[in-house]
């Protein structure tokens, strides 16, 4: 790690043609010293000097733009995989789907991993000799989506794909499945309702919030 870093930080935020992620990138992959002091230019720099300090902040930038980025990765993976699930779902004759049908079809979805766990507690009975659990990680996994996406659905709602709208539909057929088209679609949110089962559509139109992606930027790295 050298003085030529924080240089280079200084020369990218001047040029404006150079996107500062690439100096991120560029300082993530350098070697920390194993040397309590820093080289700079064959020269030592104290670790208490303002230019330690100085590449140590950067450093400590660095990891939280790649942490944010990482996030923001994983948040459109997830949404582009539900999105896809319940296009997959549509047959060939459907043009929209009903309220009640579109319950249905969540529950559906908050049960799509229920033969994998089935497979998982099999695969662990036969194997009770074992002190760790196999797939235990997976499980966990699993058993946390399912919880969070059950709380989203009874609280301030899941986000799916509207299937209500002849025209949001015929958009979800033309999707190509990538991140950087997901902005076309029309998304909303659905809220379950205890009560559904006495109400027509009309009465169920509170349960359905739409939401408007179409100034929202995913950029195409992120998939």
């Amino acid at each position: 790690m050298n003085i030529e870093l924080v240089e280079a930080e200084l020369q990218i935020r001047m040029n404006s043609d150079i996107h500062c992620s690439r100096f991120y990138d560029f300082l993530l992959t350098q070697d920390e010293s194993k040397d309590k002091k820093l080289k700079t230019g064959g020269k030592l720099i104290h670790p208490s000097s303002r230019k330690a300090k100085q590449i140590s902040r950067l450093e400590c930038h660095a990891g939280r733009v790649v942490k944010k980025r990482q996030n923001t990765k994983a948040k459109y993976n997830n949404l582009r995989d539900r999105i896809q699930w319940f296009k997959d779902q549509l047959n060939e004759t459907q043009t929209h789907l009903s309220q009640q049908e579109i319950h249905e079809l969540i529950q559906r979805y908050l049960q799509r991993f229920q033969d994998e766990l089935e497979q998982i507690e099999l695969k662990n009975q036969i194997g009770q000799r074992q002190k760790t659990p196999q797939y235990a990680s997976r499980k966990a996994l699993i058993e946390t989506t399912i919880n969070t996406e059950r709380h989203e659905y009874e609280t301030n709602g899941i986000e799916i794909p509207n299937l209500t709208r002849i025209d949001a539909v015929k958009e979800l057929r033309n999707w190509d499945g990538s991140i950087r088209l997901m902005p076309r679609l029309k998304l909303c949110l659905i809220k379950h309702n205890n009560s559904t089962s006495n109400k027509n559509d009309d009465d169920d139109d509170n349960q359905i919030v739409s939401i408007d992606n179409e100034n929202e930027s995913m950029d195409s790295d992120v998939e």
